[in-house]
């Protein structure tokens, strides 16, 4: 089965899902997709996935995990490691980006190689944006007893694990959700049916498409919204073919009973 024919890259993807194939591979395969299908959506989404997400990209709510702010430093009397701090403990002009939640931007590759080097301690040490200066500023302002030495979050690799598992899992949806919106004898979904579904499952907008037999043989695609709608105009027609009746009986039973 070769990659380069577009009809067989879903059950390529799908097949790989299910036999448990590296999560880069299973994301490239999806950007060859989404350029066959010529869909910018699932091309993107794959590739940040893969290189990472910019500063400037909107981060998915899957990508933050929580995780401690900690120090290692120095105090009279010794020498400190792992020291959890809050996010009140961080100058206020620094919250916003840094507290105790972890933007995660890289890719894949590299949170699977986070995960595979710390399989003993279980910790992944992960400098916020800025730390070096911030912490040269906190040492400077003495906001702590003692000097800061390093600024980190400390991130267990279980919440890491479970990022990947959320990537799989997306692109589990995004063919499940493909194939339910690509009629039967379609080989690929339409720009506007893998937009859909992209924005369905990675960014919780849009409607879940149903694909139905039309009139003719045919195939009609509705969503919720307009199978409700569809119900409702059906309904006042119907009440509005009672009420139209009604009145024209009535008419012709008064007619009937004038006296000429």
């Amino acid at each position: 089965m070769s990659s380069k024919n577009p009809s067989t890259l879903m059950n390529q993807i799908e097949r790989d899902l299910l036999a448990e194939k590296p999560l880069d591979m299973l994301l490239r395969k999806l950007i060859l997709l989404g350029g066959n299908a010529g869909s910018p959506e699932l091309r993107d989404w794959a590739s940040m996935e893969l290189r990472g997400y910019e500063k400037s990209a909107e981060l998915p709510s899957y990508r933050r995990v929580a995780a401690p702010l900690q120090i290692d430093g120095a105090v009279p009397g010794g020498i400190i490691r792992h020291q959890t701090i809050g996010s009140m403990d961080i100058p206020d002009f620094a919250r916003d980006d840094i507290n105790e939640v972890v933007p995660l931007r890289v890719g894949v590759r590299e949170i699977h190689s986070m995960v595979d080097q710390h399989q003993k301690d279980h910790l992944v040490k992960l400098q916020p944006p800025g730390a070096a200066d911030l912490v040269t500023y906190m040492n400077g302002t003495q906001q702590m007893n003692g000097r800061i030495t390093d600024l980190y979050w400390s991130v267990s690799t279980i919440a890491l694990e479970g990022v990947l598992d959320q990537i799989r899992t997306r692109l589990a949806e995004l063919i499940a959700e493909l194939r339910s919106g690509t009629p039967q004898g379609q080989a690929l979904p339409t720009p506007a049916q893998a937009a859909n579904a992209v924005n369905l499952v990675i960014n919780g907008k849009g409607n879940r498409v149903r694909i139905a037999q039309a009139t003719g043989g045919g195939v009609a695609t509705t969503s919720p919204e307009e199978v409700r709608s569809g119900f409702w105009t059906k309904a006042r027609i119907v009440g509005a073919g009672i009420v139209g009746l009604a009145t024209i009986m009535a008419a012709v039973i008064a007619v009937m009973q004038y006296p000429f």
